[in-house]
């Protein structure tokens, strides 16, 4: 038997003596500080004998038993998973990993894709632009969109007219009507020239005035003079008129002769049709356009500038952008292994844990292989907004990682390893899971937005943070395990393979050690440095001292009035500048900085007075040959026209041309019917060729659909309230049409593709406030069901509405607008913001002793995780500052904010708060679910040596009562784990 058991004997037989003469007038109460390990006993004990313990409030007490309830099976469930990986770290090492290489691997290979339309990803689902556009495309049956190659020309805002500068026109176009393929790919085209009666592909601008041909216009034009006399006739040669706000930016003209006095650009348009070959060829166009411009600007002698822009353009530098920002991801995995690695970095070459801060970040790592690889099996599309999420997951994921680690740094170090893992899931297995949920909650609420780029990212983000909190309490565990017995061997920290050479004691005097019991047995030389070793082990990180020294500062009673009055003033300001906040949002602003395209709009938008807004007006399911339906359709669209954003009527309309034509020929159309009239109009070269795409007939030749194009001149590119109440204006006038009224599919209606960012536009406001409300109700409620004291809920419920208005005040600060991904910031936002608060919470309640006791130990134990874990997040985003695209550098911004603004309320606002008016009732902690392995082991060896069950029965009692002596003398450690009464 060794001496210690023979102690502990004595120790029991002494101490049942003395518990049979005083078991009759002594009532002990335990109460448990905040790491749970350190009991305080309290003797209710009157002079009189009688128990005058205060009898705790009845509804508190019911209620935290309640919490108690729900919390014990979670913790017995992590229990178990946390010792079944300290068994056997090896293996969940392995398994983590190759679980999280494989879900990749499948979703890679099986149903991955890339979405970059931005007509899918901002559209709200089952919206009415979506279902204007499905009939469309589906429906319709107007002929196919073409693939519009946009060349605009100017000078920077100085004229443009003249001979030199046209034939710059001409040199563009030569350009790429020699690309090889060309007359291949306009073979497929749907347009006939109906000069050459050929099929080709339809070319608009100014070079019509020559019959696109280079050559003719150098035979006909010698001088500024015919050329300016050329540009500013009314027709073109074939007759069909001229729209001169189509081709001409800025146009001005005498008002006696009616020629053109300046210009400041030109617009051509190339039609390719919709065709694999017109998209390849595309590609060589803008690559030898994109060549020419630069030769352009290098050369002093050209006048004019040339931009670009094409179908494909905006997807193809949408996807440029990404792939120049996906380099960040790795950056941002090396600065969060750095972190991890300096946070954990000791001087004592074995004590130093730098690898274990790897394993933390590589958990995280893993969790985003098998998230991503989740939703690549289940045909997820995976977006420009989705790149975001490792900055965000890398940011947030270490979180509980430097929680789990913190608590186990507290621990007896002398204990087993798989006891004190058992000991930290204990003290912080209901705070990580408690943040987990509400960060899940936060996205799983986006996940019912109906828009298609924030709901898809949610959905990559929802299994992500499920598989961070799982992978935190596996994986990281495993590495724990692996890391002590690394101590245990004397093995050097990063550098696994090498022994530590001994050290002389009087050198590692400042550096004390862990003596760490485990099963395996040490060496001579592990013995040696343990006996040396000091039996507290230092915490876990640089800012443990800090927080000690600050929690004794910041509850000053002055330091408490200031930070109160500050944050009172900081409320206030925000909530007037969060009033403030104003939607906006420009596509340039996901482009890279060196984007063409970016260039082009900018250019367009400065140098002509017709933006790109440029609506179809949709005719359907009525009788079009019907007069009055056609008074009807004349009535429609004047009431557009009569609009704010439409300054004039459209320039083609055909009803209008095919009401003239008949009155020009009245004579040779009157016996005819509708259909031979319609006949005879398209028969006309000219207005076949403007209207024979605007026109759709059955087999019968009986008009089933038409349309007419407007243009929203007036509104504003950059202004969404602008683009917004012309959204809901035009559909108002349109409800109102008597052909409408009534209908749930209008007869009569407009679409463009604008029209569906619009409509996000109209939906975010919406959706922000449903989802704002709904994630405030939401956490609150998940405070009161996991936060053992019915008063939690009134600390978060406030706390996070401040922290929310705070943050959109500082966003709009910052010059940071309501748009696509700052709506995406703001959702995730509730999830982010509310840990800051729920462990500070869940810590005071823990902890026991008055109002600033419980704050001071709360700072103590949880803050510098709480800290490292803030810092963390804003190192996780910080490469979004590098980012290629502007929006995302407004992702960085909106995270710097949310991180300062959630580290001031958790760590400076809230601890006063509760210093000043937190309950103070005491919560015993529930019984404790960990079950050390140790004592099960010696419980059955005892059941298979003993005679009887007695003998165990009278073990059992004997270690009780040396525990009960333990916590009654209060100066003995325990060091061993005592089981409970079901054990």
């Amino acid at each position: 038997m060794s001496q210690q058991h023979m102690d502990d004997e004595n120790l029991v037989h002494n101490s049942g003596n003395h518990q049979e003469e005083n078991s009759k007038t002594t009532d002990l109460v335990v109460v448990q500080d905040c790491n749970g390990n350190t009991p305080v006993m309290t003797n209710f004990q009157g002079e009189d004998g009688q128990n005058n313990a205060p009898s705790p409030s009845s509804f508190s007490e019911q209620w935290s038993r309640v919490i108690q309830g729900v919390q014990a099976p979670i913790l017995v469930g992590m229990q178990a998973l946390t010792q079944t990986v300290a068994y056997n770290p090896k293996r969940t090492l392995f398994g983590v990993t190759f679980l999280s290489v494989l879900l990749l691997v499948i979703g890679l290979f099986t149903n991955f894709n890339v979405d970059v339309d931005e007509d899918i990803l901002w559209t709200p689902a089952n919206s009415l632009p979506i279902q204007h556009s499905d009939w469309i495309d589906d429906q319709s049956n107007f002929p196919q969109d073409t693939l519009d190659f946009v060349l605009f020309f100017h000078s920077h805002g100085q004229n443009v007219l003249g001979q030199g500068q046209v034939q710059q026109v001409f040199d563009a176009l030569d350009a790429i009507l020699s690309l090889p393929g060309y007359e291949a790919m306009c073979a497929d085209s749907t347009y006939v020239d109906t000069t050459t009666n050929q099929t080709t592909c339809e070319i608009d601008g100014l070079v019509q005035f020559w019959n696109l041909d280079s050559q003719q216009f150098a035979t006909q034009v010698s001088s500024d003079e015919e050329t300016i006399q050329a540009l500013s006739s009314s027709t073109f040669p074939d007759g069909t008129k001229v729209s001169p706000n189509a081709i001409f930016g800025q146009a001005q003209r005498d008002e006696t002769t009616d020629l053109l006095t300046s210009c400041q650009g030109y617009t051509v348009v190339i039609r390719f049709p919709d065709t694999d070959a017109a998209e390849s060829l595309e590609d060589d166009a803008l690559d030898r356009i994109l060549d020419l411009r630069q030769q352009w600007n290098d050369d002093s002698t050209k006048r004019l500038k040339l931009e670009v822009t094409a179908d494909g353009s905006f997807s193809d530098e949408f996807e440029r952008a990404i792939l120049k920002d996906i380099p960040l991801i790795p950056i941002v995995f090396v600065i969060m292994s750095v972190f991890t690695a300096i946070i954990f970095f000791k001087r004592d070459k074995v004590q130093s844990r730098s690898l274990l801060g790897f394993g933390a970040v590589l958990a995280v790592l893993l969790s985003l292989l098998s998230g991503f690889g989740l939703l690549f099996m289940i045909g997820t599309p995976f977006t420009s907004m989705t790149q975001i999420l490792p900055f965000v997951i890398f940011g947030v994921g270490l979180d509980d990682a430097f929680i789990i680690f913190g608590s186990y740094a507290r621990t007896n170090p002398k204990t087993k390893t798989e006891d004190r893992i058992g000991e930290t899931i204990d003290d912080i297995g209901i705070s990580i899971t408690l943040t987990s949920i509400t960060s899940t909650l936060a996205f799983g609420l986006g996940c019912l937005s109906t828009i298609p780029a924030v709901y898809w990212l949610c959905l990559y983000a929802f299994p992500t943070v499920v598989f961070i909190y799982l992978y935190q309490v596996t994986f990281f565990i495993a590495w724990i395990v692996l890391d002590e017995r690394r101590i245990q061997h004397n093995k050097r920290d990063c550098c696994v393979c090498i022994t530590a050479v001994k050290e002389d004691p009087k050198d590692a005097e400042d550096e004390p050690e862990t003596k760490v019991i485990s099963d395996e047995e040490p060496t001579a030389q592990e013995e040696d440095r343990n006996d040396n070793a000091e039996t507290k082990q230092p915490l876990g990180n640089m800012f443990d001292g800090f927080m000690a020294r600050y929690a004794e500062f910041l509850l000053q009673p002055v330091v408490k009035v200031l930070v109160v009055v500050a944050f009172l003033a900081l409320a206030a300001i925000c909530a007037v500048s969060a009033s403030k906040l104003s939607q906006q949002f420009e596509f340039t602003e996901v482009m890279p900085d060196d984007s063409y395209v970016t260039d082009f709009f900018y250019a367009y938008e400065d140098y002509t007075v017709r933006n790109s807004i440029n609506p179809y007006v949709y005719f359907r399911y009525v009788d079009q040959s019907d007069p009055a339906i056609q008074e009807q359709m004349e009535s429609y669209v004047n009431d557009l026209v009569a609009m704010d954003a439409v300054k004039e009527q459209p320039d083609f309309f055909w009803l209008r041309d095919f009401k003239a034509f008949l009155n020009d020929n009245s004579d040779q159309v009157g016996p005819l019917t509708f259909n031979q009239q319609i006949d005879l109009f398209l028969s006309d070269p000219v207005l076949y060729d403007l209207y024979g795409s605007h026109i759709v007939r059955d087999e019968n030749g009986t008009i089933t659909t038409s349309r007419v194009e407007i243009y929203f001149e007036n509104v504003s590119e950059e202004d969404v309230n602008d683009q917004i109440d012309t959204l809901k204006e035009q559909r108002h006038v349109t409800a109102r049409q008597p052909i409408n009224q009534g209908l749930k599919e209008w007869k009569f209606f407009t679409y463009d593709g604008i029209y569906n960012i619009w409509e996000f536009y109209t939906k975010t406001q919406e959706e922000l406030i449903l989802t704002t409300i709904t994630g405030v109700v939401a956490v609150t409620g998940v405070a009161l069901i996991f936060i053992p004291h019915w008063t939690a809920s009134l600390f978060v419920l406030p706390m996070i509405c401040i922290l929310y208005v705070d943050l959109l005040g500082v966003m709009q600060w910052a010059n940071v607008h309501v748009n696509a991904v700052t709506y995406i910031t703001v959702v995730m936002a509730i999830g982010l913001l509310v840990d800051f608060i729920m462990h500070v919470l869940l810590r005071y309640y823990e902890c026991s002793g008055n109002r600033h006791e419980r704050t001071v130990d709360l700072l103590k134990t949880m803050g510098s995780s709480i800290l490292v874990g803030g810092i963390s997040t804003f190192l996780g985003t910080l490469p979004l500052a590098f980012s290629t695209s502007t929006i995302f550098f407004t992702i960085f911004i909106a995270f710097v904010a949310l991180v300062t603004l959630g580290l001031a309320h958790g760590l400076i606002l809230l601890p006063v708060v509760l210093s000043i008016i937190g309950p103070e009732d005491d919560i015993p902690r529930p019984k404790s679910t960990f079950s050390s392995k140790t004592h099960n082991k010696d419980k059955m060896n005892m059941e298979s040596n003993s005679d009887d069950m007695d003998a165990l029965d009278e073990h059992e009692k004997q270690l009780r009562m040396t525990e009960r002596t333990l916590q009654v003398t209060d100066h003995v450690e325990s060091s061993t784990k005592v089981p409970t009464d079901e054990e």
